[in-house]
Order: C-alpha cells, then structure tokens, then sequence
C-alpha cells in the first residue's frame, strides 16, 4: 500500500484533511503532480468516509479548497515563468507545433479544457499553468475551476466511498 494512503488510514480526521490537502496542493506544483497519488488519498479518503473516520462532506469540501488553491498557484506559476517553460530543458523536448496548439486552445476555450483536464492525471496539473503561460487573467478560469474542483472531489471520493459499501455487501455475501 501506498504510504500516504496508509498514512490516511492511521492519523487522527484532522491530520488526515489536512494530509489530503496538502498532497492535492503539491500535486498541482510543475512536475510534482506526477508522483502524488491524489486518486488513491481520495478513494481511500472516501472509504475512510464510509467507514465513519471521516465525513464524506469534510473529504469534499476539504479536496476541492485545495484544488482551487492548487490551480491558483499554478495558473500563477506559470504566468510567472512564462515562456521561460518553452525555452526551458524539458520544453524544448516539446515540438513547437504542440505548445502553438496548447496556446490556442487555452486562448479559445481555457475554462472548459480546465473543467475537462481536471479528470485526466498530469493535464490536470498542466492545464492551469498553460493558462498563466497563455496570458489569461485568472479570473477568467477561476468560476471553471470552482465546478471542476467539486466535481471531481466528489467522483473521487464518492467512488472510494461506493466500492468500500460494494465491498461490505460483498463480504456480507460471500464471505472475506
């Protein structure tokens, strides 16, 4: 088992929301939210929920805060840094074709790509810097990553949450 998510699982609900949100947050920090493994803290957030160790609500309400934190910072990192992430030893392994195509669309539709990355493992970190990259205010993709953040925290958790019910039942059924 992974160890944060053992971790979760072992620490008082307080510790654990704030394990959680910590994690969602550096998942959201370039090149980080590849190794944090956010969808198992949340499925086992959500069968720790279901377990009565925390609250469902808690697990929602705390992982989406820290997804709108995390895309704040990001979107601000990366209009910080700027083409610099272009330029940069990894951005130049991109061709120059792909980072055109990235900036277009964030131009064109950079709210529903957030909304729709949120769902998908290293766009979702990507997508809110590109943002910063291209030029966007953040108020522009703040409202997208609102409805993403609670959307998703609510997927996430919920299934953790359904599979540990599923898993009773079974159990009930058939035996460990």
């Amino acid at each position: 088992m992974n160890t944060l998510t053992g971790l979760l699982g072992q620490i008082p609900p307080a510790v654990g929301y704030t394990v959680l949100a910590t994690a969602i947050i550096a998942e959201s920090v370039l090149l980080v939210g590849a190794i944090v493994p956010t969808l198992a803290l949340m499925l086992t957030a959500g069968a720790l929920a279901r377990a009565g160790s925390m609250n469902l609500f808690w697990v929602i309400a705390c992982a989406a805060g820290a997804v709108m934190i995390g895309d704040a910072l990001g979107h601000r990192t990366g209009h910080l840094l700027g083409r610099r992430l272009r330029t940069g030893k990894l951005g130049r392994r991109i061709p120059a074709s792909a980072w055109q195509r990235a900036e277009t669309l964030m131009n064109k539709r950079a709210g529903q790509t957030l909304l729709l990355f949120r769902f998908v493992p290293v766009m979702r970190t990507l997508a809110p810097h590109m943002a910063g990259v291209a030029g966007l205010p953040y108020r522009h993709i703040a409202p997208y990553s609102a409805l993403a953040s609670v959307a998703w925290a609510s997927v996430e958790s919920g299934a953790g949450y359904t599979a540990a019910f599923s898993l009773q039942h079974v159990s009930a059924i058939g035996g460990p």
